[in-house]
């Protein structure tokens, strides 16, 4: 007869706004320290917990290692996966497409971390790589269905990527939630019109 596999523990963990929060120290070991999960941040009495992002929330939550309830009363309703998707979504209705390319990246071994904001969602380190002392090797930009990009926006943030020598990678989601990904190695906007006048001038 054989054993049952151990199933890993669950951790609570408490909403406040638009993030979780978690101070146990077992789910800090495990989901930080180990899975590269979260941000490291101290209390107000200087002990360490961690900042869960929406994207990270549904990935505990999929995995069954974290316990989340309405308004923090455990009398309440326990979240499941969709209500949390639909929790979270109300301050961000992509947050399902981000969480796809999220998941996809973290499937195929990548450390996965927040962004820097302003379209850039996701910095990508190598596979093994300490994302705590390593710089990450990729920005992951997506774009979503409906909402094409703006050239000067791909100019703007291919820059930002070749300033911090980085690989920029567009990433998109088609319509049987696969993502898609386009690797951007340069791109720069001709002045087409300043172009025409010193031709002109010649």
């Amino acid at each position: 007869m054989t054993e049952k596999p151990i199933e890993k523990s669950q951790i609570e963990g408490i909403i406040e706004g638009n993030k979780v929060i978690i101070s146990d120290k077992e789910g800090i070991e495990d989901f930080y320290k180990t899975s590269y999960i979260g941000t490291l941040e101290k209390d107000t009495n200087n002990q360490d917990i961690l900042i869960l992002e929406p994207m990270e929330v549904l990935l505990l939550c999929e995995r069954r290692r974290i316990l989340l309830w309405e308004n923090n009363d455990k009398n309440k309703a326990q979240y499941d996966f969709e209500k949390l998707l639909e929790y979270f979504t109300q301050n961000d209705d992509r947050l399902w497409h981000k969480y796809i390319i999220y998941m996809d990246l973290r499937k195929r071994g990548y450390i996965v971390r927040t962004g820097y904001g302003d379209g850039i969602e996701f910095r990508v380190f190598k596979r093994g790589a300490n994302f705590e002392e390593d710089s990450a090797k990729f920005l992951i930009y997506p774009v979503y269905e409906g909402s094409p990009i703006e050239l000067k926006d791909l100019d703007r943030i291919s820059r930002v990527a070749m300033s911090s020598r980085k690989d920029l990678i567009v990433a998109t989601v088609d319509r049987l939630s696969k993502p898609i990904y386009y690797s951007v190695k340069k791109f720069q906007i001709l002045n087409i019109e300043g172009s025409e006048k010193k031709q002109n001038a010649r």
